[in-house]
């Protein structure tokens, strides 16, 4: 199990993943944990049942994501490698805890958008996820902002403004 070293005060791996839901970001999430180890977080994960079966209820949306952000910042500090996030990661300020968490843990911070988020047809997405509605699968994909470089991130007002009371308590 070889690893890569991405950079040269970087030598463990936070793979962010982003994409709508239905366009394979889990299935790439396993792909890189059967190569490489580490560990999955997903706010999915907080709404399945005990067979696994995803029940999500809008009202509980919010734990979800907190429950994986304090799982990932323990994964973090416990030096797991590679760490994995699979939520949807549309925005900045979706990926702002999980980017100031690994930076400051020297973490190497790699984006992997999901083709499919652009590439297939909104009405085949709507198909693969018939529970999520139309109007919200949009809304979310208005929402995307690309991402050049981590700083973007990083030094943006309006993720530090979002989440001053937090961004201490990610940091080492």
């Amino acid at each position: 199990m070889g690893r890569r070293i991405n950079h040269p005060h970087r030598n463990k791996t936070l793979y962010i993943l982003r994409g709508l839901p239905g366009t394979g970001k889990t299935e790439k999430a396993r792909d890189i944990k059967r190569r490489y180890g580490g560990v999955i977080i997903s706010a999915d994960d907080y709404h399945r049942n005990g067979n696994g079966e995803l029940h999500i209820r809008p009202e509980n949306l919010n734990d979800g994501h907190i429950r994986a952000r304090e799982l990932a910042l323990q994964a973090m500090d416990e030096g797991l490698d590679p760490v994995i996030i699979d939520n949807t990661n549309m925005s900045w300020q979706e990926m702002f805890p999980y980017v100031v968490m690994g930076f400051y843990r020297g973490y190497w911070i790699k984006f992997i958008l999901r083709k499919d988020t652009f590439n297939v047809s909104l009405d085949k997405i709507v198909r693969r996820c018939p529970n999520i509605p139309r109007g919200k699968l949009e809304r979310m994909k208005k929402r995307y902002q690309s991402v050049k470089h981590v700083y973007q991130i990083l030094w943006d007002d309006d993720c530090n403004w979002k989440y001053r009371s937090s961004i201490d308590s990610w940091k080492p």
